[in-house]
C-alpha cells in the first residue's frame, strides 16, 4: 500500500504541469482583457482601467474548489510615433487554487502595447502587445489524501513520498495581436490572437517538463439593432497540448439612458461539451460590471449534478480630462 501511495503522489505531481486546468480561463473573457490578448492593453479612450474578476467553480459540491481571483491596471500612456498611434502599459495578478492538494499558481505580469491607426481617419486599428513576468506553482503535501486513510479513520503518512518541489518558480512570457475596425457609426468588429508561454518554461514538480504554449483566436462585433438595442456576438477557440476549448457566446445591451451611458446586458453562451453560460451585466458611466454562471452540461453532470462555476467581474474606466476654460465674449453694440 506504502508503494502505491508512492507511485499515486508521482503520478499527481507529475500530471500538475500537464492538465490544461492550470491554464485559467474566465467565461466572461470579454471582462479580463489582459488576460484574453496582451493586445488589449490601453485598447479603449480613457485615462486608466482598473478592474478585477473572481470566478468559483463547484464551491456547493466540493470544500476545496477551484478559485481564481485576477485584478488588473492598464492605461493608454504616451502617444505614439504616428498622430493616430498611441502606446499601452499594464499589470495583471492572478492567484489560481485548484483541488484539495492546494495546487497554487501565482502569476505577475507586465503588459505593454503598441496601438496603430490606419487610415485617414483611423477607423481602424492594429494593435500589437507583450507580457512578461513571475509565476510560482506551490503544492501543499500535507493535504494530500488516500482512501486507506479515510477507511481507517487515520491521517498519518507514515510513508515515504517521493521527492520533490513543494514550489517552482519561473519567468513568463505573452504575445499578442488584435484588429479592430468600425465600419460605420452602428458596427465595429474585431478579431485577435494570442500566445500564451512561448518561452515553453520549465514548470514541472517532478521531473523536467516544459510548458506547452497555449493558441489562442478570438473574435466578435458590436451591431446597434436601433438606437437602444446592441447585439454583440463573440467567438473564442483555445488549444494547449492535447486540449481544446471552443466558446460561443451572444448578449443583447438595452440602453437605458444613453446619455448618462447606462446600459443593461444579459447574454448566453455554450463552452462546447463542457458548459452553458448564462450571463447579466450592466454598464453605469464608466464602470462595468457582470455575472456569470456555467451550468454543467458535460459528462460530469451526474457529479456536479448541473453545478459549474459563478464568476463576479468589475472594472472601472476613469476619464480625466482638463476641462476647457470659455472666455465670454462681450459685445459692445456701437450707437
Amino acid at each position: 500500500m506504502k508503494s502505491l501511495r508512492g507511485i499515486i503522489v508521482m503520478l499527481f505531481v507529475a500530471s500538475c504541469t500537464l492538465v490544461n486546468a492550470q491554464d485559467i480561463h474566465f467565461s466572461q473573457y470579454d471582462l479580463s482583457p489582459l488576460t484574453l490578448n496582451p493586445a488589449l492593453t490601453g485598447a479603449y479612450e480613457g485615462t486608466f482601467r482598473v478592474g478585477g474578476i473572481y470566478r468559483d467553480q463547484w464551491s456547493s459540491i466540493l470544500t476545496n474548489q477551484y478559485v481564481t481571483p485576477a485584478v488588473f491596471i492598464d492605461a493608454p500612456i504616451i502617444r505614439g510615433f504616428g498622430k493616430n498611434d498611441w502606446f499601452g502599459a499594464g499589470v495583471i495578478v492572478s492567484n489560481d487554487r485548484a483541488g484539495s492538494a492546494a495546487l497554487k499558481n501565482l502569476t505577475a505580469l507586465a503588459s505593454i502595447s503598441y496601438h496603430l491607426g490606419l487610415g485617414k481617419k483611423a477607423n481602424t486599428v492594429l494593435s500589437l502587445g507583450g507580457q512578461g513576468g513571475f509565476v510560482q506553482k506551490q503544492i501543499d503535501q500535507n493535504e494530500l489524501l488516500f482512501e486507506d486513510e479515510i477507511i481507517t479513520g487515520t491521517t498519518s503518512q507514515e510513508f515515504s513520498l517521493p521527492a520533490f518541489e513543494s514550489s517552482v518558480s519561473y519567468l513568463d512570457f505573452n504575445v499578442g495581436g488584435l484588429l479592430n475596425s468600425y465600419l460605420s457609426s452602428r458596427f465595429n468588429f474585431y478579431v485577435g490572437a494570442s500566445a500564451f508561454h512561448v518561452s515553453n518554461p520549465d514548470d514541472a514538480f517532478l521531473t523536467d517538463g516544459k510548458l506547452k504554449s497555449r493558441i489562442l483566436g478570438h473574435a466578435g462585433f458590436n451591431y446597434d439593432l436601433s438606437s437602444r438595442l446592441v447585439l454583440s456576438p463573440t467567438f473564442l477557440f483555445q488549444t494547449q497540448a492535447k486540449a481544446r476549448e471552443i466558446v460561443g457566446q451572444a448578449k443583447l445591451g438595452y440602453h437605458i439612458n444613453p446619455e448618462r451611458n447606462v446600459t443593461l446586458y444579459s447574454g448566453l453562451g455554450y463552452r462546447l461539451q463542457d458548459a452553458a453560460i448564462l450571463m447579466i451585466g450592466m454598464d453605469y458611466k464608466g464602470f462595468r460590471a457582470g455575472i456569470a454562471y456555467d451550468v454543467n452540461a458535460s459528462s460530469l453532470d451526474t457529479a456536479t449534478r448541473g453545478r459549474g462555476a459563478y464568476e463576479l467581474a468589475l472594472s472601472y474606466t476613469a476619464k480625466i480630462y482638463k476641462t476647457p476654460v470659455v472666455k465670454p465674449v462681450l459685445f459692445c453694440p456701437r450707437f
